[in-house]
């Protein structure tokens, strides 16, 4: 098992270093510089540049206090102040550590050295290597009509598409799938990422994975890894992944994934068919010492629809579960972070999808058609470019199906006279396509949504009824 993790409190003697997952990393294309960390990157300012520049695990606080205010003439109280706090929120963001790290990201390439600007370019890069899984979990999220291995990009095409997405401004890289572990080439496909600059997650059900082949993504670059977990009670997660024993191997993988230095996240869809197990997940993630959990309710499009009532947990266990995860955030402040994604179907407001339609995020498919979202293409009539055809920073900026939700112009009414439209920027469109039937109409989860009470009324009603039995993912496994 993992080392339970603690957190660390920055005193004027310690010695901070970035750990072998985050680092500072200079962003040529917006010209600027970010802590790149799992799934995340902090922009910082130039004063808090000047400080992480010089922690190296070798040089004390109180030494780096005394470097700045010498430097900057301030005072070094001050500057012992300041610098401490701002290291502090970095260490409870569990970026830091107290001393040197053994590991120790690859150099940057020249090929990622050489990106120039590009204005407006996306935040990050969600490539699914393929559609196969091993698993059959009711609630997937991929298309209801899947891609065969035989459309698959080839290593070579993903390393292309790297390059591409990483001068147009991407700095994190998910290889997701399915299951990615399911490609014989993945070392390669991750060697491209390593050569483009991007920091790599690998989005993983982890049940396909050994010790060895971990290592070697681990000595090629691969910064995180996330273990998506479908309970922690055994019998429950078998059942709802229909494969046995998944359990003890994503314990093993998670342990893996720590000794040898990389990130952790433990990713836990929620569900009234686990919800009641969400302290013992919580447990689960500090236990084998990863640094984030997400706590994710989920959403009902794709398959997950088919097992809606299956799924939907009361409204009394969903706000169970918002305590749940309230109180472990304070208690475990500097150990565990959490992203936490509430229930659609018992909000008054929407969420930022993506961050955005066309903001933040590109979606790569096993066949290479750029989406602006994970399910765009459950919306009817958008044509999704081929990245083996066109450039794709042309798709991003010029792409049909990426400029059809952005801005505010599409919207109708209620969202259009909304004071919350630049915030919240209408919500899910594939949300409202698959209640209101119209992709342009205002998420339902939203109260100003004309189909809220009937979406709303979905949950009330099929919750408290006995769930019936799953509608299983029937995708075929490694030999698929």
């Amino acid at each position: 098992m993992a080392e339970v993790r603690t957190r660390f409190v920055v005193g004027p003697q310690s010695r901070p270093a970035f750990t072998r997952y985050s680092r500072l990393h200079q962003d040529r294309v917006r010209d600027r510089f970010v802590v790149l960390a799992p799934e995340r990157a902090y922009e910082i300012d130039a004063i808090s540049l000047a400080v992480l520049s010089l922690i190296d695990g070798e040089k004390s606080v109180a030494q780096i206090a005394a470097q700045l205010a010498a430097q900057y003439g301030a005072p070094q109280d001050v500057v012992l102040r300041d610098v401490t706090a701002l290291l502090q929120g970095l260490a409870d963001k569990c970026l830091l550590r107290d001393g040197t790290d053994a590991f120790s990201p690859p150099p940057l390439s020249s090929v990622a050295q050489s990106y120039a600007p590009f204005s407006g370019g996306p935040a990050g890069l969600l490539a699914e290597l393929t559609h196969r899984c091993p698993l059959q979990c009711p609630y997937c999220s991929n298309p209801l009509e899947l891609e065969r291995p035989n459309v698959e990009l080839t290593a070579q095409e993903w390393g292309e598409t790297f390059r591409r997405s990483a001068a147009a401004g991407a700095l994190q890289l998910h290889l997701s799938g399915g299951e990615p572990t399911l490609r014989r080439d993945l070392e390669e496909i991750l060697q491209y990422a390593v050569e483009a600059g991007l920091y790599s997650n690998l989005v993983t059900s982890a049940v396909m994975l050994t010790r060895e082949r971990l290592e070697t993504l681990a000595n090629i670059g691969l910064d995180h890894v996330q273990v998506s977990i479908q309970d922690v009670v055994p019998e429950s997660a078998d059942y709802i992944s229909a494969f046995e024993g998944g359990v003890a191997k994503k314990r093993d993988v998670a342990g893996w994934t720590r000794e040898l230095g990389m990130g952790l996240t433990i990713n836990a869809p929620m569900h009234r068919q686990n919800i009641d197990h969400l302290p013992q997940i919580i447990d689960f993630a500090v236990e084998v010492g990863a640094q984030r959990i997400e706590v994710a309710h989920i959403q009902y499009y794709a398959w997950a629809e088919k097992n809606r009532a299956a799924l939907i947990p009361t409204r009394e266990k969903f706000m169970e579960s918002v305590k749940v995860v309230e109180e472990a955030k304070a208690r475990l402040k500097g150990v565990l972070n959490f992203d936490f994604v509430i229930h659609d179907h018992y909000a008054t407001r929407p969420k930022t999808c993506t961050g955005g339609w066309g903001r933040s995020i590109v979606v790569v498919t096993p066949s290479g058609r750029a989406l602006p979202c994970h399910a765009a293409q459950t919306l009817p009539g958008l044509v999704f470019d081929d990245v083996r055809k066109r450039d794709l920073a042309d798709i991003w900026r010029n792409g049909a199906a990426f400029n059809a939700f952005r801005g505010t112009e599409w919207m109708k009414e209620p969202c259009v006279s909304c004071d919350r439209r630049e915030i919240d920027l209408g919500g899910c469109r594939c949300q409202a396509m698959a209640v209101a039937g119209d992709p342009a109409a205002t998420d339902p989860a939203c109260h100003l949504s004309p189909d809220h009470a009937r979406f709303a009324a979905l949950a009330e009603t099929e919750a408290h009824v006995a769930p019936p039995a799953f509608i299983f993912r029937r995708m075929g496994g490694a030999g698929a």
